[in-house]
């Protein structure tokens, strides 16, 4: 990627974008900054609500050509103004969960997660200068287009109020280093090499609080209202940006797909479960398939209940709006909380939630349409940061690369109708493909997991129970603590009691293995078969090989993992 800058034409740029002023048209090396031009010729037509218009008010954007991945790309920030229609509860957040949720479906949200309080009905307002907007990368050559769009969309924690969410036009950094590709994750980079459109999509998403003011149907207003339970809204983005798309590529995407994380996945489930939100004007889907990663809490689940009766996807009309869904479950994101749920919600354990999750659809009839990937050696982050050296073992799993098969796997389903490998889990009702007692389909391993150099474990020192940490088989020493059993310098001791590693799965805290007695433990070596390099590799290569066969890699990442194999340093045997 090409991008520079003169500095005194650097220095003049930031002092446009600090001042929220539109930046001057100017090429500066390979990167084209436009000014701030409307785009309401683009918006969606309001809605009538109970009386009162609803929908998008005012749109600019401005547009960033830049080069990256061997070919020219046109950015366009896209500012969004507007209300949209949602229900609330009018507790104060700190005495009830949800209680910041300005959401589209109380039937799921209240009673999952177990709010009695009276509900009440309102319009939402929201900016773009506390950050409501889209971000829409597109290649500006036509054939490099696939003709499709990828929306992704976060999960819950950005906020204006408290400084992790910025006015729309002051998003994009022109002096960032990594130029027109700055804050796109490894999933967004992936989705712009296959050809797709992206649609990063940014919402007010603060748990306990938000950047919405909500006014009631009786005038009422309530304040600091979020919009992470809002899959309509973020839907309506989607068409906006299919209407620039349009404008610009000559046709509409052929296809829409929708990507979310925790707080993203969970409106993403309910493209599918709320009744009748994913029917365009013309009767066809607004969302053509769904990847569902890590819904947080693994909410919500396909069961929502009136006068006793479940309603959520209990007709065949509504199975027949449910389009493909694949599912990806983070195996070691267990976190429990104290509330006293409904029974079917699994004593509200996070990975006993996505379990039943899949369990119910399953059970209703949609195995067709829906698929369920647990991956083990990962809690709720992800994709992991690079390791500290290329050739070690990163902290966290690098599932950008199971990702990139996921998305191809649920392409090939909505255009060709092919099927995705059958659902993977380590819980045996899902997981018994043929019901003789035996789990054939386990849960995902990368070779980093199925090939143990050491072990990934939740609760990371420093890092709280969200993310994982990697520990080697060393042959020396005690067990190591975790983040629950660190040192806490308050309390000047070190509480052992509270949470330790345990590398061997004896539920003790004993001493740290040798590869080769690890790999006898699980059978991976004979009795007394001492590990080498070679057996290494042939490990790698096997696991790797299955992952490419079973689509959930791509044939290039073979060769990386087996050449990594071959030259890595191994700890101690």
């Amino acid at each position: 990627m090409k991008i520079r800058f003169r500095n005194s034409l650097l220095a003049i740029l930031g002092v446009f974008v600090a001042a929220g002023l539109a930046v001057p048209g100017a090429i500066y090396g390979a990167m084209d900054i436009n000014p701030v031009v409307t785009c309401e010729q683009f918006m969606v037509p309001k809605k009538s609500v109970n009386g009162k218009m609803v929908g998008q008010e005012n749109c600019r954007m401005r547009v960033i050509t830049f080069e990256a991945m061997g070919r020219e790309f046109q950015r366009i920030e896209i500012g969004i103004t507007g209300t949209t229609a949602g229900y609330a509860i009018q507790a104060d957040a700190n005495d009830v969960r949800y209680a910041n949720y300005f959401n589209e479906y109380p039937e799921f949200v209240y009673q999952q997660g177990g709010v009695k309080d009276p509900v009440v009905h309102g319009i939402g307002r929201y900016t773009m200068q506390t950050g409501h907007m889209v971000s829409l990368i597109v290649p500006t050559d036509r054939s490099a287009w696939n003709g499709k769009l990828f929306l992704h969309n976060h999960g819950a924690g950005r906020s204006f109020a408290q400084g992790n969410a910025k006015s729309w036009e002051l998003e994009f950094d022109p002096a960032d280093k990594d130029g027109g590709l700055q804050d796109l994750g490894r999933y967004e980079k992936s989705m712009l090499e296959k050809g797709y459109a992206l649609a990063k999509t940014r919402r007010s998403s603060l748990m306990q609080g938000g950047d919405v003011t909500m006014t009631l149907d009786d005038g009422t207003t309530l304040r600091n209202r979020n919009l992470t339970e809002q899959p309509s809204l973020i839907m309506s983005w989607a068409k906006l940006a299919g209407n620039i798309l349009e404008e610009r590529m000559g046709s509409q995407p052929a296809r829409t797909y929708w990507y979310g994380h925790s707080g993203g996945a969970r409106p993403g489930r309910m493209v599918n479960y709320k009744d009748g939100i994913n029917i365009d004007t013309d009767g066809s889907p607004i969302i053509d398939g769904v990847i569902v990663d890590d819904a947080g809490a693994g909410l919500w689940v396909p069961i929502a209940m009136k006068d006793g009766k479940d309603t959520v996807l209990m007709t065949d009309e509504q199975k027949r709006h449910f389009v493909p869904m694949i599912e990806v479950s983070h195996l070691f994101y267990i976190n429990e909380t104290n509330d006293d749920p409904p029974d079917y919600r699994g004593g509200n354990n996070f990975l006993a939630n996505k379990r039943i999750n899949a369990k119910t659809l399953m059970d209703k009839g949609l195995g067709d349409k829906f698929r369920y990937y647990e991956l083990d050696g990962v809690s709720h982050q992800g994709p992991g940061a690079a390791a500290t050296s290329p050739d070690r073992i990163p902290e966290i799993l690098e599932i950008d690369l199971l990702m990139e098969g996921f998305i191809d796997l649920l392409d090939n389903w909505v255009e060709k109708g092919v099927a995705p490998p059958p659902n993977r889990s380590d819980w045996r009702v899902l997981g018994d493909a043929n019901h003789d007692n035996v789990v054939e389909n386990p849960a995902i391993e990368m070779p980093e997991v199925a090939c143990p150099l050491g072990v990934f474990h939740i609760y990371g020192v420093g890092n709280g129970t969200g993310s994982t940490q990697f520990k080697y088989f060393t042959g020396m020493g005690l067990e190591p603590l975790d983040g629950r059993g660190e040192f806490r310098a308050d309390e000047d001791i070190v509480n052992v009691s509270a949470g330790f590693v345990d590398m061997n799965t004896n539920s003790y805290r004993d001493f740290v293995e040798s590869v080769s007695d690890a790999w006898q433990r699980i059978g991976l070596l004979k009795p007394n078969e001492p590990f080498t390099r070679d057996k290494y590799v042939a490990c790698v290569r096997q696991s790797a090989t299955k992952l490419v066969n079973d689509k959930f890699f791509m044939p290039r990442t073979l060769p990386k993992y087996i050449e990594k194999a071959q030259t890595m340093p191994l700890p101690l045997q």
